[in-house]
């Protein structure tokens, strides 16, 4: 990883901004301070603006995303930390674990001139919601909970799952993705449409609090079901439960479990078994663990309702992903995905372009494989194979099924 590499496949995918990640590490924030340029209360590498961000483990293993506006901030959050923190200032610093509850790093955080909002809020591991957890926003960051301005959703979430919570939907919902690769299957597999005046963290503060008219304007990010805890999963075999009214099905297979459910009633009471760990794996005797889709079903209400600030949410694969499940290849690194890649991007510019505007029939004459997956795709006529237990989901092509 380095600031070059990450501006470079930026321009690939069609982003403006970066989060910078890990700003607390000692030696990349070395690296940042050589490589980044502050300019107009931002930070610009060549074409390509950062804001420095971090992520930190709370003393109960959640994870918060953390926003700063410059590296005064950094250094003073660090110091207010370090005391508490066994790993802050080594190479695990870009997301160290601090032992203080969510409520007092939410009022550190707060009094750097920082920003503070839960990291994938719904996944099964390390998050706000993750099933054993805290059920409102007001149980993890407690007096700091009215400070909270965002959250962010994760690969698995989107708008319509976390609405379906009606503390949330007053928030701000951020889609991000890994700040850890620049590879083009994940740095900006999610990503989020802001109405600012002029990149930098005061106008990036404001569209978040939907002030001054500044807002966000569109998320775009992947169909839940193609992140890797969409569905309900065994911990230990990691087979996914698949609710079905086929009583033909196996009672479960390589993959999945598959469980008979006939209504949303028979729905909700499977949910609320597996949420009191009173449904085992047939294959190892395991309790069952909520999905994503499931925990917020069961935190929830029936039915998902957006406020009307909630801008629209658009379902968008990464392209590599969409060539190699089009190709019916299972590696996203292999030499043909990665050539037909490299080529769609010179032919037609960057993902975002290819993705929602390109003209099938120009992307049909280099592969007409890729081309119909793309039409099928902005049609709504692809299917998915769900993902979870850590198992990405697929794109499935009609002709595919």
């Amino acid at each position: 990883m380095s600031i070059p590499n990450m501006a470079l496949a930026a321009r690939k995918k069609g982003l403006d901004i970066l989060g910078t990640g890990d700003a607390t590490q000692p030696d990349w924030l070395e690296h940042l301070r050589k490589n980044l340029e502050p300019k107009s209360g931002c930070f610009r590498h060549e074409d390509i603006w950062f804001i420095l961000t971090t992520e930190i483990e709370d003393e109960n293993s959640v994870h918060h995303l953390i926003l700063l506006p410059d590296y005064d901030a950094v250094e003073n959050l660090v110091r207010l930390i370090e005391s508490d923190s066994p790993n802050v200032n080594d190479e695990w610093g870009g997301r160290p674990r601090v032992n203080l509850p969510a409520e007092r790093l939410a009022g550190i955080v707060r009094d750097v001139g920082g920003l503070i909002g839960p990291a994938h809020a719904f996944t099964p591991f390390r998050s706000i919601f993750r099933q054993g957890e805290n059920e409102t926003l007001q149980e993890c960051y407690g007096s700091e909970a009215g400070n909270i301005e965002f959250l962010e959703l994760g690969l698995s979430a989107d708008t319509i799952l976390a609405d379906h919570i009606p503390e949330l939907r007053s928030l701000t919902y951020i889609t991000s993705s890994d700040a850890h690769s620049p590879s083009p299957e994940k740095i900006g597999r999610e990503f989020i449409r802001l109405k600012i005046e002029k990149p930098s963290y005061h106008e990036i503060s404001l569209a978040l609090s939907r002030k001054k008219g500044r807002k966000p304007v569109a998320n775009f990010g992947l169909d839940p079901r193609l992140g890797k805890y969409y569905l309900s999963f065994c911990p230990s075999c990691r087979r996914t439960i698949v609710l079905n009214t086929d009583s033909t099905f196996s009672r479960y297979d390589d993959l999945n479990i598959y469980m008979p459910c006939d209504s949303v009633d028979e729905r909700k009471r499977i949910v609320e078994d597996i949420a009191e760990q009173e449904v085992t794996c047939p294959a190892d005797g395991k309790a069952i663990r909520l999905g994503v889709r499931d925990r917020a079903m069961a935190i929830g209400q029936a039915k998902s309702l957006s406020p009307p600030h909630r801008p629209p949410y658009h379902h968008i694969p990464p392209l590599l992903d969409l060539v190699a499940d089009a190709l019916g290849i299972k590696s996203r690194s292999s030499k043909k995905v990665r050539f037909l890649y490299s080529k769609l991007r010179g032919q037609f510019g960057d993902e975002i372009e290819i993705l929602m505007k390109t003209n099938p029939e120009l992307i049909e004459e280099i592969t007409p494989k890729v081309s119909r997956m793309i039409d099928c795709f902005r049609k709504g006529n692809i299917e998915y194979q769900a993902g979870g237990g850590g198992r990405y989901g697929k794109l499935v092509g009609p002709w595919m099924e």
